[in-house]
């Protein structure tokens, strides 16, 4: 018994100070990771954005409906006090999770890039999404077409999807199909305005 209660203490004891020492470095690491994370999503909106020099949050609801939609957060990118096009982070449904797409579209109506963050599709086959050829088939097009994705090599605003990881294709494909459409009503909204 004596045995049993020295061991018991010994444990608590220990645990108790491994929980300290882990809780004060997920204090000392918190800010900076945030800080980060904050950098990484500004520069991946500079890069599908390339003639912003800031960035103005854009608040969605009443533009477009909420229901089912998968776009996170908006924002409009500006230069010399001037709007020169939208970015959206979007979030589709992938083949191993949720796919963090960034998308750029200027004011005339075209892609101007897109980038793929955090994911966990199948190496070698989802994650070739994020890679050119697939990626860099939306830069340059009009928003007014709906894209459309095949199997066969593209024309107009088809994208061929990537042969074995049609899941990911749709999600990158449906996250740039629902920037493309909300961009259309900003751009309407702008050009009002």
């Amino acid at each position: 018994m004596r045995d049993i209660i020295k061991t018991t203490i010994a444990l608590f004891i220990i645990c108790t100070i491994t929980g300290l020492c882990l809780s004060y470095v997920n204090n000392l690491t918190k800010d900076p990771i945030a800080q980060r994370i904050r950098e990484a999503a500004e520069l991946k909106k500079s890069e599908v954005l390339k003639d912003a020099k800031s960035f103005e949050e854009i608040k969605l609801s009443g533009i477009i409906p909420d229901k089912g939609n998968i776009i996170t957060a908006a924002f409009k990118g500006i230069n010399s006090g001037k709007t020169t096009g939208f970015v959206f982070t979007v979030s589709p449904k992938g083949y191993g999770g949720p796919i963090d797409v960034t998308v750029g579209i200027g004011i005339d109506g075209a892609v101007t890039g897109v980038k793929l963050g955090e994911n966990k599709e199948t190496p070698g086959l989802g994650t070739k999404a994020a890679e050119a050829p697939f990626i860099t088939q939306y830069t340059g097009k009009n928003i007014q077409k709906s894209f459309e994705l095949v199997k066969k090599p593209p024309a107009g605003n088809q994208i061929q999807a990537i042969s074995g990881a049609t899941i990911s294709s749709r999600a990158v494909n449906s996250a740039v199909q629902a920037a493309a459409d909300c961009a259309r009503k900003l751009i309407k909204t702008q050009a009002v305005n």
